[in-house]
């Protein structure tokens, strides 16, 4: 028997603003999620991917294009989207002067449930996450790691078939990342994940598939080593200065024959080249004093979405992965 997708997103466009002042927010965007996988949407600020969000949550309407969740139409039956869903946002919304349990049981109440149905639900899931001694608590006296989980559970409660997450562990220690990245994989084993992030080690470690969003469209999609192979033409070097003179000598790398280059920050570069030999002298062209660190480096998902956004490319499968 064929297993649909979790989501299937199909040329989804959003135009915000008046004409002549409008920003398209999404240019035809597509692509599909499989059930019980973590999918990440990477992206820098502004790149569409809350809009996204919004639209498959039923939150916001597409000006064109059309998506299902699991089986339900977004635009034709909104409500059973929004029963088969759990939202995160990046604001955990508790109500300051009620406890643990009862902020809980009143979410549980709003999507319909019994006591008996959602009281069992929420042990089980405060004992999951090592909460339920901390129960009768108010949630202004937990700290910003246990107060995400809490969120979590929140959504977890109506035992939703896909769950999405906004940017789940921003300001959080990294301890407490861990936490919410453990608290996902155990979310994987009954529910899609559906995520957002600026933390390009958290789409790694948690991701099944990423899809890289720049300007409203989809740059990349595929599995995070597919990402990194698909970039990888030539080594990885970087150069690290003691002075901030990065983009001083950028210029002069390029025209020695360094490709891909990369302005990190205003201390740090890094380029591809086809050999060690190279390196070396192109090093000759840097003064010994200014270095710091120089040597080749490991692709991450960082060196991909860099090299992916300054390039220019389109819309592209990596890994020969077809398109949504």
């Amino acid at each position: 028997m064929v297993q649909h997708p979790a989501i299937e997103a199909h040329h989804l466009t959003k135009r915000f603003g008046k004409k002549g002042h409008a920003v398209q927010a999404l240019r035809g965007v597509s692509f599909s999620v499989p059930r019980e996988s973590v999918f990440c949407i990477l992206g820098p600020n502004g790149a569409g991917k809350t809009t996204l969000l919004r639209i498959l949550t039923t939150v916001t309407r597409p000006d064109s294009g059309s998506a299902l969740i699991e089986g339900h139409d977004i635009q034709e039956d909104p409500l059973s989207v929004r029963h088969c869903i759990g939202v995160v946002s990046q604001e955990n919304h508790f109500d300051r002067y009620l406890t643990i349990w009862h902020n809980l049981a009143l979410h549980a109440q709003m999507h319909g449930m019994r006591p008996a149905e959602y009281e069992p639900v929420l042990k089980s899931l405060l004992q999951r996450v090592g909460l339920y001694h901390r129960r009768d608590d108010l949630t202004e006296k937990l700290s910003g790691g246990m107060q995400r989980r809490v969120a979590l559970i929140r959504a977890l409660i109506h035992r939703p078939k896909v769950l999405f997450l906004d940017e789940p562990t921003t300001g959080l220690d990294p301890e407490a990342r861990r936490e919410i990245w453990e608290t996902i994989q155990e979310i994987k084993k009954s529910a899609t994940v559906v995520l957002t992030t600026h933390y390009m080690e958290e789409a790694d470690v948690l991701s099944d598939q990423i899809m890289m969003v720049h300007h409203g469209q989809k740059v990349m999609i595929g599995t995070p080593r597919e990402l990194k192979q698909s970039v990888l033409t030539h080594q990885l070097y970087e150069v690290v200065l003691v002075e901030p003179q990065a983009e001083a000598y950028a210029a002069e790398l390029v025209s020695q024959g360094a490709a891909d280059l990369q302005v990190a920050d205003p201390f740090r570069l890094r380029f591809g080249l086809p050999e060690v030999d190279r390196f070396y002298q192109l090093l000759e062209h840097i003064p010994p004093q200014l270095l710091q660190k120089a040597g080749r480096v490991e692709v991450d998902l960082e060196a991909v979405f860099m090299s992916v956004a300054s390039s220019g490319r389109g819309s592209q499968e990596a890994g020969g992965l077809g398109d949504a």
